[in-house]
């Protein structure tokens, strides 16, 4: 897909959880070939927006559209785009009853015709591009991997049909630092090696401003989104609820590397 390409459109959507409302006329649109973040305060719906775009949950207003080609599909419709993006979940939500082989095949045996040989190949291809070239990581369980490295079998898995648009909810949290930045390489790489997109929630500032290409802002207060841009562009210009967020983080970061 040409990079600049309109993937995916958020049209005046609003956001709910336990009978309270958290966002309200969310517009923004997703393009090929960018790292856009959603990032705000804790509780503001930034997990909760990812789930409605990925189809988990539905909108009480607003659509969700994928309109990658020029067609229109609706998220929540007939005909989701399933096999066009690409989860990975907060903790890996890999299935502990099956090997990480098995995880990552999974999706080829829903949606593919490929025979077994061909599903494993696929499956050790991608676990060594998100760095798990390990062969024995492949019969492993996924009670004996590291934090980091279930994370990277997540993403791994969301690769696994070639989606154009990955959806990466907090794949840095709880992670050490020298974890993290190496998940931030991995994410640059398949964005601009492979040319994917992917929606990222995080509220890791350090790799927001590393990776990211554009952010969203979830105002927790107003209830809406108050900025969408570059990410150095808001921190120095944006709103002032943006600035002071984005400005406290990169604060607190100098005050831990000193």
């Amino acid at each position: 897909m040409d990079k600049g390409e309109v993937l995916m459109r958020v049209e005046n959507l609003s956001l709910h959880a336990g009978g309270r409302e958290l966002q309200q006329g969310l517009n923004f649109e997703v393009k090929a070939g960018e790292v856009l973040a959603i990032v705000g305060a804790s509780g503001c719906g930034k997990s909760t927006l990812l789930r409605h775009m990925i189809g988990l949950q539905t909108p009480r207003t607003g659509r969700v559209l994928w309109t990658a080609g020029g067609a229109e599909r609706d998220v929540h419709g007939d005909d989701p785009p399933r096999r066009e993006i690409g989860v990975a979940f907060q903790a890996g939500a890999l299935w502990s009853s099956m090997t990480v082989g098995e995880n990552l095949m999974l999706p080829l045996e829903l949606y593919t015709e490929h025979d077994e040989a061909e599903r494993e190949r696929q499956a050790r291809f991608k676990l060594a591009l998100a760095g798990l070239d390990d062969p024995a990581t492949f019969d492993a369980e996924p009670s004996a991997l590291s934090g980091g490295m279930k994370k990277r079998a997540a993403i791994a898995r969301a690769l696994m049909l070639d989606p154009p648009l990955l959806c990466l909810d907090e794949p840095s949290a709880g992670l050490d630092p020298l974890t993290s930045a190496r998940l931030d390489d991995l994410i640059r790489k398949l964005k601009d090696e492979m040319g994917r997109a992917i929606v990222l929630v995080t509220h890791e500032l350090e790799s927001l401003f590393a990776v990211a290409d554009r952010l969203l802002f979830l105002d927790v207060e107003a209830h809406t989104a108050t900025a969408l841009g570059p990410p150095a562009e808001l921190r120095d210009h944006g709103p002032d609820a943006v600035r002071e967020f984005l400005t406290r983080g990169r604060h607190n970061a100098e005050k831990e590397a000193a």
